[in-house]
């Protein structure tokens, strides 16, 4: 049982996704109709998921690196999760990435914001 982010080439396995955020952002447009209290309402679904991973990648340095580099290559990736199949999808890193120690100094945790892309 274990979560990867791989890309075309290659898969890798932080020890856990620890946190996963999502937001769907709203795309229906109503727009003001001047003298009217209605408003025309243009129904749109929402769009596809965004939000941050926080990834615990573990004490393995060489990782660490391996994993902040393939989040950061402007690559599809895709994460999938026998432990919680409902968080798989395809994405793309749409803001920032942070690597970090822990309070012990020793496991990583990285920190990415992602847009998901359709498959």
């Amino acid at each position: 049982m274990a979560t990867t982010i791989s890309n075309s080439s290659d898969t890798l396995t932080p020890e856990l996704v620890d946190g996963w955020e999502t937001t769907r952002a709203a795309r229906t447009v109503v727009h003001e109709i001047l003298g009217s209290n209605e408003g025309a309402v243009t129904l749109r679904p929402h769009a596809l998921r965004s939000g941050t991973l926080a990834i615990v990648v573990g004490t393995d340095a060489a990782l660490a690196v391996a994993l902040e580099g393939m989040l950061t290559a402007g690559d599809v990736l895709t994460l999938a999760s026998s432990e919680q199949p409902t968080i798989a999808m395809s994405f793309v890193v749409h803001g920032d990435v942070s690597s970090r120690l822990d309070d012990t100094r020793k496991v990583w945790l990285i920190d990415a914001e992602f847009q998901e892309v359709a498959s």
